[in-house]
């Protein structure tokens, strides 16, 4: 392993000593070897720019690989890549594969497998047999396995006895369960968020009531069981207090934002652009400004990417029948820099403490003689995301063409520096 330094460089670290001090960190052997202004280069490889700060590597909480099943999507490899390059040392994998990661086995192979990049994959393994939501997955044997957490990914778990078992099963582990709150009779055929935006385009809408609903559902069968409950992309104002609330009064729970909420309102549909069909839906401004606000007083725990790759066939239709998903994991800490203006200190909390703190991952402080898991960044510098740059397998991203306020470096992980 080659030995790497980086020169004059900010540590963005609230739980290590050097925190905010500008200084020289040395990479050998995997570990972070000396910090200090007198540390000097030797035969390692030198790593300086004005203006780099250094963090915990960050970890990404909801991004779908397409292996197995739609590797032309996004294979294991390539996924590796998109994740490095958005700064990420860590990623946690949705369940919606095809088979459905539903197995000691899969889970496994997920978690074991190694890439050129340095990135390592957390299997969320799935709460119900083939993500249907009828019945419970063997929850116990999945997490002997190495699943972090329990979701069904990109569909929201309905059926309340369902819910029950699962969160019962888990206690018995400490584990997590995941879940999207949305009503599913408010929701179903949506396509859009239900406002002005949504009648004047002539489409069907998701009121802020199906996110509403669901969580009041989720927070009553919380009480009844208890255990531990995380709220995956929060997407109202509505949904933002009601965590807010939960956590006054004492409940287990924890929640996350899609980045891409963060730039993008209903009313930027009107060119019916289909990468901007997600779900949940794209909101309204009051919403995407009650949720900067619920990330900076600490309501919402954490950013995701919620990267869903698709290929052409799937999205190059009308709007109501394109699938519901973008790309977003090599865009999302630039996404959430450039529109929810957070400073350092609270992006690294938001994508790298928090989401350690709430899958189970051993926590990281940037200190001598311990693992080198860290994300080199530039707050500041500017960059545009484009064919040329994108590093996904797929391009439905609404990005193409956008320049962002805040650039990945490089990211160092097990000994690896990719740049």
């Amino acid at each position: 392993m080659k030995k790497i330094l980086f020169n004059n460089i900010t540590i963005i670290d609230e739980n290590s000593t050097f925190h905010r001090q500008k200084t020289n960190v040395l990479i050998a052997n995997g570990d972070i070897a000396a910090i200090g202004s007198s540390v000097e280069a030797g035969d390692a490889e030198v790593i300086a720019a004005e203006g780099l700060m250094v963090s915990p590597g960050w970890v990404d909480m909801r991004s779908l690989s397409g292996q197995p099943g739609y590797e032309h999507r996004e294979a294991l490899q390539s996924l590796a890549a998109v994740a490095a390059a958005g700064g990420f040392t860590d990623v946690a994998l949705l369940p919606n594969t095809n088979p459905v990661m539903q197995t000691a086995d899969a889970v496994a192979a997920v978690k074991n497998f190694r890439s050129e990049f340095p990135v390592a994959f957390h299997p969320i393994a799935a709460a119900s047999v083939d993500a249907k939501g009828e019945e419970m997955s063997e929850l116990i044997d999945l997490h002997h396995a190495g699943a972090v957490a329990f979701s069904d990914g990109i569909y929201t778990t309905y059926k309340t006895s369902l819910i029950i078992k699962i969160l019962l099963y888990i206690k018995q582990f400490d584990g997590l369960f995941i879940n999207v709150p949305n009503e599913k009779s408010l929701a179903e055929y949506g396509q859009m968020h239900e406002g002005v935006q949504s009648t004047l385009l002539g489409l069907k809408g998701i009121p802020h009531l199906a996110e509403e609903m669901g969580i009041h559902q989720l927070l009553q069968l919380l009480n009844y069981t208890g255990g531990k409950l995380h709220f995956s992309c929060i997407s109202s104002a509505e949904g933002v207090n009601l965590v807010r609330q939960a956590k006054a009064q004492g409940f287990a729970v924890t929640a996350d934002v899609a980045s891409y909420h963060l730039a993008f309102t209903d009313e930027d549909l009107h060119g019916f652009d289909t990468n901007l069909k997600v779900m949940p839906p794209l909101r309204t401004a009051a919403d995407r400004a009650a949720l900067i606000e619920g990330l900076a007083d600490g309501t919402i725990d954490a950013l995701v990417a919620n990267h869903l790759p698709l290929d052409t066939e799937a999205k190059a239709l009308e709007f109501d029948l394109a699938d519901f998903g973008m790309i977003n994991l090599q865009t999302s800490f630039a996404v959430a820099n450039t529109f929810g203006k957070f400073s350092p200190e609270k992006i690294v909390e938001l994508l790298a403490v928090n989401p350690r703190r709430i899958l189970g991952l051993p926590p990281m402080a940037i200190q001598p003689n311990v693992p080198a898991h860290l994300t080199i960044f530039h707050p500041s510098e500017t960059w545009t995301f484009d064919q040329s740059t994108n590093r996904s397998l797929s391009a439905n991203s609404p990005f193409f063409g956008q320049t962002f306020i805040g650039r990945v470096y490089g990211t160092v992980r097990d000994g690896k520096w990719h740049q």
